[in-house]
Parts: C-alpha cells; sequence; structure tokens
C-alpha cells in the first residue's frame, strides 16, 4: 500500500486538498503570466507531471481514480469499461522510495500489475464488477506474444492516447529510466492498446498467478 494512506484519514484530506490547491495556483499563475508574456505558456510542459503528482491523492479519495493495486489504476471506471494505467509520480514517490532503480523496481513494478489484475478478477467473481466489462490499457511496453497468451486483444492505440503519452513524456521518461535503471527514452510512438472482456479475463486467473508468484517467489 502506498505509505501515505496510512496516514489518519483526516490529515491525508487535508494534505490531500492541499497539493489540490497547489495545483490551481500554479495553473492560475502561468495562464496570468502568459497573457502577457506568452513564453510563459511553454511552463506546461512541466505543469503536466507536477499536476499529475499534486492532484493524485484527492483523485483516488474522490473516486477518479480506483487503484487495485498500489501500482495499478483505473481512470473513472465504470460498469461499461474499466481503462487502466500503472501508477503516477506520486504512487511511485512512496511505493518505491526504498526499492533499487533496474530489475528490482521492474519486477516489482510488474508484480504490482498483476495483483492489481488479481484483484480485479476477484471483483468480478464476487460480481462487483460485471463480467461483461471491458478492460484497456495503452502503453508502449507491452509484449504482444504474452499477452496474446493471455486472451488479451492488440491494436494500435488512437491519435488521442498517443497524444496522451508525448503530453505526459517527462512522467514517462524518468519512471521508465527508473525501471531500466539508466537513462532510457519510452518507445511512445510504438505504444499499442490491449483489451480483454472481463470474462476473458477470469477465464486467465491461473496464468496470472503463475506469473506473480514466479516473480514473488
Amino acid at each position: 500500500m502506498n505509505d501515505f494512506y496510512k496516514q489518519p484519514k483526516a490529515l491525508v484530506w487535508i494534505e490531500s486538498i492541499l497539493f489540490l490547491l497547489a495545483g490551481f495556483f500554479l495553473a492560475v499563475l502561468i495562464i496570468e503570466k502568459g497573457s502577457d508574456q506568452p513564453l510563459f505558456y511553454a511552463a506546461f510542459i512541466l505543469y503536466v507531471p507536477i499536476s499529475q503528482f499534486l492532484y493524485t491523492p484527492f483523485f483516488k479519495l474522490t473516486g477518479g481514480y480506483t487503484y487495485y493495486s498500489p501500482m495499478l489504476l483505473g481512470y473513472m471506471a465504470n460498469e461499461k469499461q474499466i481503462d487502466l494505467h500503472s501508477g503516477t509520480g506520486f504512487d511511485y514517490l512512496f511505493v518505491f522510495r526504498n526499492c533499487k532503480p533496474g530489475i528490482e523496481l521492474r519486477n516489482r513494478l510488474l508484480a504490482y500489475h498483476l495483483e492489481g489484475l488479481l484483484q480485479l478478477i476477484s471483483l468480478i467473481e464476487n460480481k462487483q464488477v460485471s463480467e461483461s466489462v471491458t478492460i484497456v490499457g495503452t502503453s508502449y511496453f507491452f509484449n504482444d506474444r504474452t499477452l496474446l497468451k493471455l486472451g488479451f486483444q492488440i491494436e494500435k492505440a488512437s491519435t488521442f492516447y498517443r497524444a496522451n503519452l508525448f503530453i505526459n513524456f517527462i512522467d514517462l521518461f524518468w519512471m521508465y529510466s527508473l525501471s531500466r535503471g539508466k537513462v532510457s527514452i519510452p518507445a511512445m510512438w510504438d505504444a499499442k492498446k490491449a483489451s480483454i472482456q472481463g470474462a476473458a479475463l477470469v477465464a486467465q486467473k491461473g496464468k496470472f498467478e503463475a506469473l506473480k508468484n514466479h516473480l514473488t517467489d
């Protein structure tokens, strides 16, 4: 679990709201400065990763982000579709702060992703999530062969999702570099979309358990 949320609930709410207000203040500041000096709008390149960091706790508390593990979340999840994402920079800071960059971090990240998928399977089995829900994820590091064996369908990411990855380049760059243990540029231009129905995901439960056990043994 993210250590941030182990604090007293009232304190978590107070800190989350303060982070949110700080994000709003930065946005207003950039807009005000940009109205007189347009070059200030370039600061939004830096604002994107900062805002992602600052808004994460509030989005979690209000249900915008539904966490299935410390590093796997669904964005605005509903009965028809769950759009899966890896954890944000905020999650990286608190979950991996004692983890060595490189293979150790990469394996823990994958284990958390598998843990999240198994949690999602459990929710489907317990009728808390519909078997007909479509589960999707878009990334640049998918292994096509592994995903196909696990029952996922793969296609090229839409223009919208590709644009979203490039907007978040700074975050993706440092996170990917940490997972590789060296400065590395993620192949965002090769992003793919993977999707699977809830019932099909449940059918692959044994394979997910085997993969997770292999990583954590």
